[in-house]
């Protein structure tokens, strides 16, 4: 789970430093198989189920909605293309949980010996939790996103990161009206020495059936949760780390004069003269695929040029190319704005290390603007690791660069 002066007459500039190979175009026309979980969500034209989304009508619509209708839980499984539902192999409707320990037999049905997987949506996971475990876990997802780490809501089914589950049991007691203890009992053989573990699930009855109402796990300190054993209350826990983590970037953002907000990506950030330049995406930085990329210059108080690019190789697009040379690496990323070519640019193969902005008006140069600041953390580090989808790779061009 990532992380320039200009001249009044000059509206603004971009400034980026990245690596670019072909990977996201070639990525986005091949397919992979799919299986996804989630809540059928219909629309006149796309219809979506967990992030995936396929068309209101065709064939694969036809499968999909002979077994599920709006509002069902649903498994489909098939072909995708990025985040496009291509072919669809096998759909089926999760039934209703009408006995307390059916919402948990399901949950496990998905864990044979060592593969499987479960997950839900932020969306979905109303039709397995109660509203109350519903919003603690979305809140986790959230505090773990901003420490880029794994939610401790993500995978407490199994108790470990490898498994080979064999023997799951799943059993229910009454505990008066609406209430019921559910337990799970399995042995984990990936461990050394595989020993039954129990977890055991509040259950509560609703309207739509049976939901988790809270889990807990066999006592085990930590130093992250003591002895807590709840996973309502670590959720809690994560939820305070989170906001504490998510002020301290605040923070740390302000000192540094990134014009990025909290929670979208920050490719890179420069300054010169009291005035930032920002390049940010719609997302985090490793949350790809990014729906828009976004220049922004001036300060957190004014902002005096924003440039925003929402289709790759479209008018106004990123353009960009990484090169290797002797001395270490030199990237550009180019665009085109009301008549202006911009190049922003990093060179770290020439003595000393120089990065900025060039700008053109029909090819002539017009100014050539030094940066301070240079690479960080969030740039990425070799030829394979790009920063973002909405950038589209070109030769790399030297003349660029007069």
């Amino acid at each position: 789970m990532l992380r320039v002066v200009i001249a009044p007459y000059i509206a603004g500039i971009f400034t980026v430093l990245f690596l670019l190979t072909g990977a996201f175009a070639k990525s986005e026309q091949s397919t992979a198989p799919f299986s996804v979980i989630g809540v059928i969500r219909y629309g006149s034209n796309d219809s979506a189920i967990g992030k995936l989304t396929f068309l209101s009508k065709g064939q694969n619509a036809e499968k999909i909605f002979a077994l599920c209708k709006m509002g069902d839980l649903c498994e489909v499984s098939g072909d995708a293309r990025g985040e496009e539902i291509v072919k669809v192999t096998k759909a089926s409707r999760v039934k209703y949980f009408d006995r307390p320990k059916d919402a948990i037999e399901w949950v496990y049905s998905h864990f044979k010996e060592d593969s499987g997987s479960f997950w839900l949506e932020d969306y979905d996971l109303g039709a397995l939790f109660t509203p109350r475990m519903t919003d603690l876990m979305v809140k986790s997802r959230r505090a773990a996103e901003v420490m880029e780490t794994e939610s401790v809501g993500a995978g407490p089914w199994t108790l470990a990161q490898d498994w080979i589950i064999r023997g799951v049991k799943v059993e229910a007691d009454d505990r008066g009206p609406g209430k019921s203890l559910g337990m799970v009992t399995f042995r984990n053989f990936a461990e050394e020495d595989p020993k039954p573990r129990t977890i055991t699930f509040d259950m509560v009855q609703t309207d739509g059936g049976w939901r988790i109402e809270d889990m807990q796990f066999p006592p085990e300190k930590t130093a992250r949760f003591g002895t807590t054993t709840r996973l309502s209350e670590m959720l809690k826990i994560e939820i305070a780390e989170g906001e504490k983590e998510k002020r301290e970037k605040v923070a740390k953002a302000a000192a540094s004069g990134s014009l990025c907000n909290f929670g979208e990506g920050e490719i890179f950030t420069c300054s010169a003269n009291g005035k930032q330049y920002s390049i940010c995406t719609s997302s985090q930085i490793h949350d790809l695929p990014h729906k828009w990329i976004e220049y922004r210059a001036g300060t957190p108080i004014k902002r005096e040029l924003v440039h925003r690019s929402t289709k790759v190789g479209s008018a106004g697009g990123f353009y960009g190319a990484y090169e290797l040379f002797p001395k270490g690496e030199v990237s550009y990323v180019r665009f085109s704005r009301d008549g202006y070519d911009y190049t922003a640019f990093s060179d770290e193969n020439s003595r000393p290390q120089t990065s900025g902005v060039i700008v053109k008006k029909e090819g002539r140069r017009i100014a050539r603007i030094k940066c301070s600041g240079g690479k960080n953390d969030a740039m990425p580090r070799n030829a394979v690791k790009v920063p973002s989808n909405m950038i589209l790779a070109v030769p790399f061009d030297a003349d660029q660069f007069d």
